[in-house]
């Protein structure tokens, strides 16, 4: 199955794109955590509940070295990471974590490979396998 996408026409006046059409993703839903332990079951030699066990202890894992102030690196699927916002100030002196920090931000990088491109003379390129395979067609719907 494809990524379904619809035409949408810029309607932001002050746009350089402005009247011009551009692709937009059509999402066909959400698979849930047990449909995905189901897939696997069905897939391999483990069960629903042995898969749910090990992804529970996967995402805590993850979110105990990420809190930690690690990359989680899990190969294929890519790289995880915790990063803050913060509200600028003039003066180093002047910044308090109390005020200035405004929340957090979870970091998601698909795992890719740099390539020097063939067309654009010095351009670099990320391949990233979760894509390998993709294809896109227009929906009816609208």
């Amino acid at each position: 199955m494809a990524i379904q996408y619809r035409l949408l026409q810029n309607r932001i006046k002050g746009s350089g794109n402005y009247g011009k059409y551009y692709a937009h993703t059509v999402k066909r839903g959400t698979i849930s955590l047990e449909q995905i332990e189901e897939m696997i079951e069905s897939n391999c030699t483990a069960k629903a509940s042995d898969v749910r066990l090990v992804l529970r202890e996967l995402f805590d894992t993850v979110k105990f070295y990420m809190q930690h102030g690690y990359t989680v690196d899990l190969r294929e699927m890519g790289k995880l990471s915790i990063s803050v916002k913060s509200v600028c100030v003039d003066d180093p002196k002047d910044f308090s974590s109390d005020k200035h920090i405004v929340g957090f931000k979870c970091n998601y990088t698909p795992q890719g490979r740099r390539y020097q491109s063939t067309g654009e003379k010095g351009r670099r390129n990320v391949h990233r396998s979760i894509l390998d395979g993709c294809e896109a067609v227009e929906t009816k719907y609208r």
